[in-house]
């Protein structure tokens, strides 16, 4: 049975004289802040792009990191998770597993835009809310960025910085027989922003769905909602995306946004019934 708050209960769309498809777009509308935020960060950060500029800054004088996060991971598990993993599973073939991690990699592209579209139709009395969530989690990842720009382990890798591990996100593909989404996914890959590892924004863009979504569904759901966080996680360190670090950072960073985002709710709340409880006359008057 669906547990759900009375007042967070999911709301009837409002009538619109707008189709569905406009008033889709509409509502992804605001998502394109966190293209421009993305494109700003990338910008700031492309001197350190070149793997030949270690020990350079970005734009604001910030230096990459690079042997940080796996001394973190090191310290906690005796090893750094991601070598470990690539040392048992890895061996030059891509397996069921490696399809299995492309199709989870995948969901993180398309997972804010759909649940864009499902608050905006099925709970929009929280789509504010839902909106001060993404671009609270958007603006506070991409800070990070900025301000510690670090490299994710298969370029730490390529500079003798750690073991082995090589960026197999995409080789998943490969084995599903879907050759242009490998070529695509090598294309944007290639193109992305390369010191963008902390904290991972992957894996707290799950949680963050995880959280927001939590009072609204059923235990069924919840759990479906949990693994799948899990897994993302599991699946960024394996490909080599992300150490665990980041990812913990990445799941910190979803719990502000949200807590953010629910204490806008509740301000928003108490203000609308302090308004509601002030008398006609209480404002002065005859």
């Amino acid at each position: 049975m669906t547990s759900v708050d009375s007042d967070r209960a999911p709301s009837r769309p409002a009538e619109s004289r707008h189709g569905p498809i406009a008033q889709l777009l509409i509502a992804w509308a605001p998502l394109s802040g966190i293209l421009v935020a993305y494109a700003i960060a990338q910008w700031i950060s492309s001197p350190l792009a070149d793997p030949s500029g270690v020990g350079e800054t970005n734009r604001l004088g910030f230096p990459l990191h690079v042997a940080g996060p796996p001394r973190v991971d090191e310290a906690v598990f005796g090893a750094v998770p991601t070598v470990s993993l690539q040392q048992q599973l890895v061996d030059g073939a891509p397996h069921w597993y490696d399809g299995v991690a492309a199709l989870i990699y995948v969901t993180h592209f398309v997972a804010i835009p759909l649940v864009t579209g499902l608050v905006w139709f099925r709970m929009r009395d929280r789509f504010g809310a839902w909106l001060a969530a993404i671009l609270t989690f958007t603006v506070v990842g991409v800070t990070g960025y900025v301000v510690y720009p670090a490299a994710p382990p298969w370029w730490a890798s390529e500079q003798d910085r750690i073991g082995v591990v090589d960026r197999i996100s995409g080789i998943g593909w490969h084995y599903l027989n879907l050759e242009p989404i490998a070529r695509l996914t090598e294309f944007s890959q290639g193109r992305s922003n390369p010191v963008a590892a902390m904290p991972s924004l992957h894996a707290g863009a799950a949680l963050l769905v995880a959280l927001f979504l939590w009072t609204s569904v059923g235990n069924r759901v919840r759990t479906a909602l949990l693994l799948y966080a899990g897994l993302m996680a599991l699946v960024l360190v394996y490909t080599g995306e992300h150490y665990v670090v980041d990812v913990v950072v990445g799941w910190l960073t979803a719990g502000v946004a949200v807590a953010a985002s629910r204490a806008l709710r509740r301000r928003g709340s108490t203000r609308r019934r302090h308004l509601s409880t002030v008398a006609p006359g209480s404002r002065g008057g005859p």
